[in-house]
């Protein structure tokens, strides 16, 4: 009996050993691969946004069409200058001058009605600057632009005669770099005329486009 037991103890011994050098061997041969972090290759992108610095005046000129009720269509040219006294406000003096062609009235009576074809304005308006924005022309290139509304009075010469103009219309400016806009406008020129044989409110309507310079 004590025989039995002394060899089932030598046998579970060496049973155990076995196991314990198999799980050794099996742990040996385990390999633990690191944990590797991959971080996102974030590429920081750079982009030129044209801006003015602390300028305040603005003088430019201005080529455009110009459409004279009564008469014809004709090209003009302007100098502009601007005085912005906040953010949101400007003031604005225009000088706009053109050479008017020959009406459907004296076309028909082969006569000239007006001898001074010389059509000559001067204003002075107020603008609000609307929608401030962004214009995105490339990835890395971003142009500050601003959509704006304007009106004031001035004066118009024609036919040898002054007349009271109210102007008012809208423009878009982009911000090219830090002194230098390029701009588009559209304006009426509203007054009272007697050129031909009644008297009536004339709209004349122009639109233009120039470049002004900050300074």
């Amino acid at each position: 009996m004590k025989l039995n037991f002394v060899i089932i103890m030598i046998l579970s011994s060496i049973s155990l050993s076995a196991y314990a050098n198999a799980q050794d061997e099996d742990t040996g041969n385990v390999q633990i691969n690191p944990i590797v972090i991959v971080e996102p290759n974030e590429e920081i992108r750079e982009e030129y946004e044209a801006q003015i610095d602390t300028e305040f005046f603005e003088l430019g000129a201005y080529v455009g069409i110009i459409g004279i009720e009564d008469f014809s269509s004709e090209s003009i040219v302007g100098i502009k200058a601007s005085f912005h006294a906040t953010e949101d406000f400007f003031l604005q003096a225009n000088l706009g001058k053109t050479e008017v062609g020959i009406s459907a009235a004296e076309e028909i009576s082969d006569t000239n009605i007006i001898v001074d074809r010389n059509y000559e304005y001067y204003n002075l308006l107020v603008g609000y600057n609307l929608f401030p924005g962004e214009s995105f022309i490339t990835q890395g290139l971003t142009l500050n632009s601003t959509f704006y509304l304007i009106a004031g009075i001035g004066n118009t010469d024609f036919a040898n005669d002054n007349h009271f103009t109210i102007t008012y219309g809208s423009g878009y400016r982009v911000i090219l770099n830090d002194w230098l806009t390029w701009n588009m406008d559209f304006r009426n020129h509203s007054f009272e005329s007697q050129v031909l044989a009644s008297k009536k409110r004339v709209n004349n309507l122009e639109f233009s486009t120039g470049f002004t310079a900050f300074f």
